[in-house]
């Protein structure tokens, strides 16, 4: 009998896996960094950003560092430690683990969701990217090639709220446009299209009827009757008629006592429509929004010129109200917010 004598000590298994470890991570962390470095220059705050699916850039950013953060994790931890090699692994290891705790917090508070909007029945080729924190919320309108998204308007909301993640707007196609209004601050708000709409975007789908739910049907949009007013809430409400030349007159007054040129958004002068131009089909509106010279004296001074006009004055959350029996006037000052005075005149109205 013969003996083969010794055999050389082999790999340890533990060391083995280790290495198949490492390797898996870095793996994972190539794939990770490559998608970090696709999606964050279209992460929000530019004119474009990815969507894919439900997921906005700001996710896939998020999503993919903690990944990354957590691969290098990984690999840090597989490695051997000897002797003075702790000196250096160790402060490396703990500024590793507080980078993905601060990652996985990053990705917690990423509130993002994006909500196609749907217009009798059918997708529309745009979608609207909303986020919110605490009682802030903001939302981007972007018009969709592929997974590419390129911004075309923004949405006006208050209180944190997601009103297209919620199914609380109307969209419209009107000719070669597509007219949505949306909620200000809650679900349970009313919409009508008889007032302006938040925005108008150009038609890019010419389908119809396609079967897909999302928003309000316009054609179940209650229209508002005229309330009856206890006795010291108010003036009592008027005979419904047609409310167009004194709506109008308001909505001039507004912005003709402003300080300034009153702009919009998108630094345009706006002024009030004619009484002709105003719907009067049971309920007929205005919205306005726009900056002045001085924010805070033009809405001072546009309060004051309403209680001159003989309207009673009232206060709700975060608005002022002014009500004539006729003409109803809601105020908001959002300058901390979009820097924009918002006032939303509305009255019954029938044509006799």
């Amino acid at each position: 009998m013969t003996s083969d004598g010794p055999q050389p000590p082999g790999e340890p298994r533990g060391l083995r896996a280790r290495r198949r470890t490492i390797v898996a991570a870095g793996l994972l962390f190539l794939v990770a960094a490559a998608v970090f470095a696709v999606a964050g220059p279209f992460s929000p705050g530019g004119d474009r950003e990815i969507i894919v699916g439900p997921w906005t850039g700001a996710v896939i950013v998020a999503a993919s560092a903690m990944v990354a953060i957590v691969a290098l994790n990984v690999i840090a931890f597989a490695v051997p430690a000897h002797r003075w090699w702790w000196a250096l692994l160790a402060p490396l290891r703990l500024l590793l683990v507080l980078s993905a705790l601060v990652a996985g917090l990053g990705l917690t508070v990423t509130n993002d969701s994006v909500t196609p909007i749907v217009a009798d029945g059918c997708a529309t080729g745009y979608v609207v990217s909303e986020r919110s924190f605490l009682l802030g919320a903001s939302g981007e309108v972007l018009r969709m090639d592929g997974v590419i998204g390129t911004r075309v308007a923004r949405t006006v909301v208050d209180d944190g709220h997601m009103p297209f993640a919620q199914g609380s707007y109307i969209a419209v196609v009107d000719g070669d446009s597509l007219r949505v209004w949306n909620t200000f601050e809650s679900s349970t708000e009313d919409l009508s299209t008889s007032t302006a709409p938040s925005f108008v975007l150009p038609r890019v789908n010419a389908d119809a009827g396609c079967g897909l739910a999302g928003g309000r049907d316009p054609e179940a949009t209650p229209t508002p009757r005229p309330t009856v007013v206890a006795h010291g809430e108010g003036p009592a409400p008027s005979p419904v008629g047609d409310a167009r030349e004194e709506l109008s007159r308001m909505a001039a007054l507004t912005l003709g006592t402003a300080v300034g040129t009153p702009r919009d958004a998108a630094g345009s002068p706006v002024s009030a429509p004619p009484a002709a131009d105003l719907p009067c089909d049971g309920t007929t509106g205005v919205s306005l929004a726009f900056a002045t010279d001085d924010n805070a004296a033009s809405y001072a001074a546009i309060l004051a010129a309403w209680t001159r006009a003989g309207y009673t004055a009232d206060r709700a959350m975060q608005e002022d109200l002014r009500d004539n029996g006729t003409v109803r006037l809601s105020a908001r000052d959002r300058s901390s917010i979009d820097g924009l005075l918002h006032f939303s005149l509305t009255a019954d109205c029938l044509v006799g």
